[in-house]
């Protein structure tokens, strides 16, 4: 395989750009006569320059480095090697705890062609395919997703996640991170809100203007933009579920919320890469900008949270990719103890559940709103409770056994946290309500009750 060239050249930078149509729901929010908006004098605040990320210029530099004792090693006739370490948190301890010195399990090997056999010789062929597309990618300014990675070498890979290894591993070894290398993963995540994002390409997106606000746009990767108009935008909402994103987003939910103009964000279920890095940024350059979630009342919704916080195990060693003062919007116990006849059948389904809490018990507590532009020091306030009509669709339903497993695996992370804040023992109570009860709930549970909409203007009201 040839080598590539070490010569430097500009480096433009693009982003990808995409439209996405169609809708997940077929149930609409009553549509709302949107908010005084005026996009065309923003305030001086409201520009933000977004700055450069990661070391490019390190890693093109490592990359070069290792293909140059490549090459000697070629001209020596000795054998070539590339090093490569792997990185994992141990069991049960938390992304948070390892990357503030926790346990990590590292293993440091080398790959050598020739190979001791024929898997060690495909193995080295496929890493040095990936840092020659790297170095080229570095080169000319341009992104390459994993994706187009393994299906321009389908004969090379034996699977998508074998590139996704390999990828996020080389990074490691090189002690940057994966957008350094300039290789994302697709786009996934989606954006909708009164906000624009100025690329270094020169293009600018309007996610809020225009016949594609209503669905969304893909999130660019972070290093493709050059600056965000935030406007007067007050919040940010990242919800788990895409369906209850676009039943929001065609609405126009986030230029008509009482509780201000906002931006929503989905990352369709677990959060990738390249949506935690770009909502990290967000908030680090407009920190008054308030984050909420808006998960599932289950094991998975609450490690959703949580990766979207403190990161993931797999990537931790990721840097400028958490959002630790991202707020718990809902779903929670409260929200559903309403419905008191349908959880205590499903406490009485399963003889593992133990004893249940009362419904008068939870609901004597009342429903938490976060006030915007509240200090953390503050008493949440207090709302009045909903007399929620009820709907045949049920969201609700009992644990299941995978459920009750991945349930004791986030609490043995919380714990694994040393000396773990509020969140994490808000977090804790509640998975363990969700054991006793034995019962979960998907967000459509709010929207049977009634209007989400108005559910969130609540939550998110001053």
């Amino acid at each position: 395989m040839p080598l590539p060239s070490s010569k430097r050249r500009q480096r433009p930078i693009s982003g990808p750009k995409s439209q996405v149509q169609g809708s997940a729901r077929t149930r609409v929010l009553r549509r709302r006569q949107p908010l005084p908006h005026s996009p065309h004098i923003p305030a001086p605040s409201s520009l933000v320059s977004i700055p450069p990320q990661g070391s490019h210029d390190g890693a093109l530099s490592q990359i070069e480095s290792l293909l140059e004792s490549i090459l000697d090693a070629v001209i020596n006739g000795a054998d070539l090697v590339i090093p490569y370490q792997t990185a994992r948190s141990s069991p049960g301890v938390s992304p948070a705890a390892s990357g503030a010195g926790g346990a990590r399990q590292m293993t440091t090997e080398v790959v050598k062609f020739p190979g001791r056999n024929i898997q060690e010789v495909k193995r080295f062929d496929a890493l040095l395919r990936i840092l020659e597309l790297s170095h080229e990618a570095l080169l000319t300014g341009n992104l390459i997703t994993k994706r187009n990675i393994y299906y321009q070498n389908t004969e090379l890979f034996r699977s998508q996640s074998a590139v996704n290894d390999m990828v996020d591993n080389l990074a490691f070894t090189l002690g940057v991170g994966r957008g350094d290398l300039n290789i994302v993963a697709a786009a996934r995540g989606l954006i909708a809100g009164p906000i624009d994002v100025m690329m270094r390409n020169g293009a600018t997106v309007h996610y809020g203007h225009g016949l594609s606000g209503g669905n969304g746009n893909l999130i660019p990767p972070i290093n493709s933009v050059d600056k965000v108009d935030f406007h007067n935008t007050r919040w940010l909402l990242v919800i788990e579920k895409e369906a209850t994103f676009r039943t929001l987003a065609n609405s126009g939910y986030s230029s008509t919320s009482r509780a201000g103009h906002g931006i929503l964000v989905t990352a369709k279920g677990f959060p990738d890469l390249v949506t935690r890095r770009f909502l990290s940024t967000l908030h680090s350059v407009r920190p008054q900008l308030n984050v909420f979630a808006l998960v599932d009342f289950d094991p998975h919704g609450v490690s959703i949270l949580r990766t979207f916080q403190y990161g993931s195990q797999r990537l931790d060693h990721e840097e400028n990719v958490t959002l630790p003062h991202l707020k718990w919007l809902g779903i929670r116990s409260l929200d559903i103890m309403s419905r008191s006849s349908i959880i205590m059948s499903h406490s009485l389904q399963d003889p593992q559940s133990g004893d249940s809490q009362t419904s008068q018990e939870f609901s004597s507590q009342g429903s938490l709103a976060y006030p915007l532009g509240s200090s953390d020091d503050e008493r949440p306030a207090k709302r009045p409770k909903y007399n929620y009509p009820r709907d045949s669709n049920e969201s609700v339903a009992p644990l299941t056994r995978d459920d009750r497993k991945k349930a004791v695996s986030v609490m043995k992370q919380i714990c694994g946290e040393r000396g773990f804040d509020s969140a994490g023992l808000e977090q804790m109570q509640e998975l363990q309500r969700m054991l006793m009860l034995n019962v979960k709930a998907e967000i459509q549970t709010v929207d049977n009750f009634g209007d989400i909409a108005d559910w969130l203007d609540e939550r998110l009201s001053v």
